[in-house]
């Protein structure tokens, strides 16, 4: 597949700043510092061919073979409470699963593509991508999230380590064939600004409804691993700050805030 040009990938505001960086630590950390400093303007997009520290969520290593991924992280200044900071991340997966739809991969149909919260994307019910949002404040006192987003585009599954085998995926090993990197990442700027647009101007209140829709776990059992431990209940829906509400066997209601969902 020829080189690929991703500075050419920007919408109006989403990636109307992109840099591509053939290697660095994390994307998320670089992005946040710039941030921190004002360094970076909103809608700047840095992308990376390889990471070498690259994390998901509960500090998780994502692993990332270099040239066959779609990796990078965006800034935004969403003017929203605090409070509501997680759905910046439900938002960006919602947008990349429209995304890929838009970018017409049509094996990517609701059988085997959906979204599983907090923000991943799984194909095959396997790990197809997975979003790490981080809030900051940079030194002028305006809060920013910065959103980092890892997506398997042309891995086989040799590519991956052989823990990972089992449960990870990739959209080479789902549809069989290459994925040109800058169509998908044309198609889910576009969409990200979209939602984003969406966000500035109706709030956040259409998030966690939307997100469900597209999830289809309301009134399903589902389980959550923590760190320490492992529930499980019937999701009722989410909180308006985007937390999983689970009706648990003694018909009490339990909020989560973090955890692996399966």
């Amino acid at each position: 597949m020829p080189k690929e040009d991703f500075t050419s990938c920007g919408i109006s505001l989403i990636g109307r700043s992109i840099r591509v960086l053939p290697e660095v630590s994390s994307t998320n950390e670089l992005l946040k510092a710039e941030a921190e400093e004002c360094l970076a303007s909103e809608g700047t997009v840095i992308i990376a061919e390889h990471q070498t520290a690259g994390r998901g969520r509960l500090d998780r290593v994502w692993e990332s073979p270099p040239g066959k991924s779609l990796l990078f992280s965006l800034l935004l200044y969403p003017e929203i409470p605090g409070d509501k900071m997680q759905l910046i991340g439900l938002m960006a997966s919602l947008a990349v699963l429209n995304g890929l739809e838009v970018a017409q991969l049509k094996h990517l149909n609701h059988q085997i593509i959906h979204l599983k919260w907090p923000n991943d994307i799984l194909g095959t019910k396997r790990k197809l991508c997975g979003i790490l949002s981080e809030a900051g404040v940079d030194k002028n006192g305006r809060r920013f999230t910065v959103v980092g987003i890892g997506i398997n585009v042309n891995q086989t599954l040799n590519d991956f380590p052989e823990p990972l085998r089992n449960t990870a995926t990739s959209l080479y090993i789902m549809t069989g064939k290459k994925h040109p990197r800058t169509t998908l990442l044309k198609s889910i700027l576009a969409s990200m600004e979209d939602h984003y647009n969406r966000l500035l101007n109706e709030g956040v209140e259409w998030i966690p409804q939307t997100w469900l829709e597209r999830a289809g776990i309301r009134g399903k059992k589902v389980e959550v691993k923590d760190s320490n431990n492992t529930i499980s209940g019937t999701c009722l829906g989410l909180n308006p700050d985007g937390a999983l509400q689970l009706m648990m066997p003694d018909d009490s209601i339990q909020t989560i805030y973090s955890g692996d969902v399966s």
